[in-house]
């Protein structure tokens, strides 16, 4: 079982989700040297064909980047672009897909740092939320896991660079 699978599993439960996601939330607005250290980045993020909301919300997570080694004080590591751009790249993937099975647009997630370099990506839906982990490592699997806050819940790995159908009634309204 990947490493991110076991975090995933241990050490995140649905109210650690839904913390991680109010605290990521609840951070202030980028410092004003942000778009120059955006500008830095050669990410694929900024020329996608997707809806405008998941561009803001992407572009509002580049603030990622600028996390070094120990952000936090708790020895958490830093986030590198390779690891931001397979999130987008997932979520590029994932926009298109929804759009061609079901014309929907996929719902905005919040982009946030997850644990170990990975990059979370979180959707609370008024129904249901879904969790997807994509780790720093790319020869590890994104996780996932989804509640729909009753008796449904349910957690797994997913192909990191193909339109994953069994998410797809995760990411529905």
């Amino acid at each position: 079982m990947p490493t991110a699978q076991l975090e995933l599993e241990t050490q995140l439960e649905p109210a650690q989700i839904t913390q991680r996601a109010k605290d990521w939330s609840n951070t202030k607005d980028s410092p004003p040297s942000w778009r120059e250290s955006r500008s830095q980045h050669s990410g694929e993020y900024r020329n996608l064909d997707i809806s405008q909301d998941l561009n803001a919300e992407i572009e509002r997570a580049t603030r990622i980047l600028e996390l070094e080694d120990d952000w936090d004080g708790e020895g958490s590591s830093g986030y590198t672009e390779d690891t931001f751009n397979r999130a987008v790249e997932f979520l590029t993937e994932h926009s298109k897909g929804l759009w061609e099975l079901c014309g929907s647009l996929l719902p905005v997630p919040r982009i946030g740092p997850g644990p170990d370099g990975s990059i979370d990506l979180h959707w609370k839906l008024p129904s249901h939320e879904l969790l997807v982990n994509i780790p720093s490592d790319p020869n590890e699997v994104p996780t996932f896991y989804g509640d729909n806050y009753g008796a449904l819940k349910n957690r797994g790995t997913l192909e990191p660079k193909k339109f994953n159908a069994e998410i797809v009634p995760w990411l529905m309204n």
